[in-house]
């Protein structure tokens, strides 16, 4: 009977149970919604409509609520129906890009988030939402209601264990996540080492999880190795350049001593040829001496220009690698983040539903009777504004999105009941499956 518990020890019910309220007549969007968006502006300048392509498409509602768009980034989805939220985004479209009118969004429901049967039936799990779902063909969907074999005990004590080796895999994965995020976080805040969490080294003694713990420092070695080289080069041609507009503004200085050297021997001649004593030629070769002198002074002076430019080129570029490797990060770390809430939400799920099996279910078992059939009654864990409370439910009430049914009853035997000792071995096999 391990399947008929799934999910049914994961959810904390607070409220008093009470009659289910009627279904709202406006959905309101919730994690794991998925919405088919698509914006249109019309330019009256051209006399037509334009499509944003950028936002036509499918977009998911991820379990904050949030949906990631482009060009208007996020936006809280979550409690929102088709049309509010077609107006957020068309107004924040409109303050992003600087729209004199608001475009036209349009949003529907693509694919509604899923709910759950737990209980008493033959499949439990997650469905597909479909719009006024009743109580009924919910258990419909789950195969119908359970039916007790004489091998039950035997069945709980195999899938018990197989839900614990699960449990191990989604424990190992969580461990690899969460060396993931150390190591992210550690290159956020340009950390020499990874400070990994308690959580994961002490399950270092799995080779899985040390695994893990080895490619993750492995990967921040190499990415800070990289990262380091690149601008240990750029710094390395940095001072290179300096070094060389030393030796130009050397060799500047060099150049304006014989210039002044060349000025002053040509201003002696000027001089000697206005009393006659010198020749023209002489004059005119000293003329062409201090322009070339002059022209190399001015490529000297460029050249120490465009090395000063070089330096500034490699400064931008050394900030543009620190950003683009932040930025990388962030996005990596905010990914890491999103699939850690996702996997500890099934860790915390199936060890509940270990212990509803492990006590609940045996205790069922023990206490079932003969050939005799129960009155079904079901009751819709439901998560409201208030927080989540428990509603009791009839065949025909509507399902919503997200909700869990609970099913109890009718139980079928087709077996005459089993003897004590059948039932302490049952209870001892689950306790070695712990």
């Amino acid at each position: 009977m391990f399947r008929h518990s799934l999910l049914c020890a994961a959810v904390i019910v607070s409220g008093l149970a009470g009659p289910v309220a009627a279904a709202p007549d406006v959905y309101r969007l919730g994690p794991e919604d998925r919405v088919r968006l698509k914006v249109t502006e019309w330019r009256a300048a051209r006399g037509e409509s334009y499509e944003w392509e950028a936002l036509t498409g499918e977009f998911l509602v991820d379990a904050g609520g949030r949906l990631a768009l482009p060009l208007v980034g996020e936006v809280t989805a979550g409690g929102m129906t088709t049309s509010e939220l077609a107006n957020l985004i068309g107004e924040k479209l409109q303050q992003r890009v600087g729209l004199v009118s608001r475009p036209d969004a349009s949003v529907e429901v693509a694919q509604f988030r899923p709910f759950f049967v737990v209980g008493q039936v033959d499949k439990p799990g997650a469905y597909p939402y479909r719009p006024r779902l009743t109580v009924l063909q919910a258990v419909s969907l789950a195969g119908g209601f359970y039916r007790e074999t004489p091998v039950g005990g035997q069945r709980l004590a195999r899938e018990v264990i197989n839900a614990r080796g699960e449990l191990r895999d989604l424990m190992i994965e969580r461990s690899a996540l969460l060396a993931r995020r150390a190591r992210l976080q550690a290159e956020t805040r340009g950390d020499a080492a990874i400070a990994f969490p308690e959580a994961v080294t002490e399950r270092k003694g799995i080779p899985a999880v040390a695994d893990a713990i080895r490619e993750e420092e492995a990967l921040f070695d190499a990415r800070r190795t990289a990262l380091r080289s690149q601008i240990d080069a750029l710094t390395q041609s940095k001072i290179l350049i300096d070094a060389e507009i030393s030796t130009l503004q050397e060799k500047a200085v060099s150049q304006d001593r014989q210039l002044g050297l060349a000025r002053k021997e040509l201003d002696n001649i000027n001089s000697l040829m206005q009393r006659g004593l010198a020749i023209s030629p002489r004059q005119l070769a000293l003329e062409q001496t201090v322009a070339q002198m002059e022209s190399a002074r001015l490529d000297i002076a460029l050249a120490i220009s465009r090395s000063r430019q070089d330096i500034s080129r490699n400064d931008r570029t050394i900030l543009d690698l620190r950003n683009q490797r932040q930025s990388t990060v962030l996005t990596d770390l905010r990914e890491t983040q999103t699939k850690l809430a996702k996997l500890q939400e099934k860790v915390d799920t199936m060890r509940a539903l270990l212990t509803d099996s492990e006590v609940t279910v045996p205790q069922a078992i023990l206490a079932r009777r003969i050939a005799e059939r129960r009155p079904a009654t079901y009751a819709l864990v439901r998560r409201e504004a208030d927080g989540i409370r428990e509603i009791a439910a009839g065949e025909t009430d509507t399902v919503q999105p997200g909700d869990v049914l609970k099913v109890e009853g009718p139980l079928i035997e087709d077996a005459p009941q089993r003897s004590q000792a059948e039932a302490d071995r049952t209870s001892a096999v689950v306790g070695r499956g712990g």
